[in-house]
C-alpha cells in the first residue's frame, strides 16, 4: 500500500510543479494593449447615450454605422450611416437615415494610454469632433471614447 502512496504523492508534485511553470508563461491578453494600426479598415456600431426622461433633437443622430479606415500613421478616413429619431410622447419615429463617405480625420499620440492615438475631424454641420482610441487584441480591435461627443464603440477588423 505505501508503494501506491508514494506513486500518487511523485505524480501530484509532477502536476502541481507543471501548473506553476504554466503559470509563469506569458500568456495572450486580449486586453492588452497592441501598436495602433496604420493600415486597414475596422467596422463598428456606435449609440449615443440618452439620460432618461431626455430626448435628442431631430438633428442629433442617435445610432451610427461606420467603417474606419486607416491609411497612415497620421490619416485615415470614415464612413458613417447614421440613424435618427425623433422622440415623442407616442414613441419614436425614425428620421431620414444620413450616409456620409469619406470623411478624413488626422490622429496624434495621446500622452496616456502612451500607446493611443487622438483622432479629429470636422463633421459635415462644421463641428469638430475628438476621439480618443487605443488598440487591443493583437490590433485586431480599437476602443474609441468621444471627447466633446458622448459616445463610445468598439472597432473589430
Amino acid at each position: 500500500m505505501k508503494m501506491k502512496s508514494g506513486l500518487k504523492q511523485k505524480f501530484l508534485r509532477v502536476i502541481v510543479s507543471g501548473a506553476l511553470v504554466a503559470g509563469l508563461l506569458p500568456v495572450s491578453n486580449a486586453f492588452a494593449v497592441s501598436t495602433f494600426p496604420t493600415s486597414g479598415s475596422c467596422a463598428m456600431l456606435v449609440t449615443q447615450p440618452v439620460p432618461y426622461g431626455q430626448t435628442l433633437p431631430a438633428n442629433k443622430g442617435y445610432n451610427m454605422l461606420a467603417v474606419v479606415t486607416f491609411t497612415s500613421a497620421t490619416t485615415g478616413t470614415f464612413d458613417v450611416n447614421e440613424v435618427r429619431l425623433n422622440y415623442t410622447a407616442t414613441g419614436t419615429t425614425v428620421q431620414q437615415p444620413g450616409a456620409i463617405a469619406g470623411i478624413p480625420f488626422a490622429m496624434t499620440s495621446l500622452a496616456i494610454p502612451a500607446q493611443g492615438k487622438q483622432l479629429t475631424f470636422t463633421a459635415p454641420g462644421g463641428q469638430q469632433i475628438i476621439i480618443n482610441g487605443i488598440a487591443v487584441n493583437g490590433g485586431n480591435t480599437v476602443l474609441f471614447q468621444g471627447i466633446n461627443e458622448g459616445f463610445s464603440g468598439v472597432c473589430q477588423f
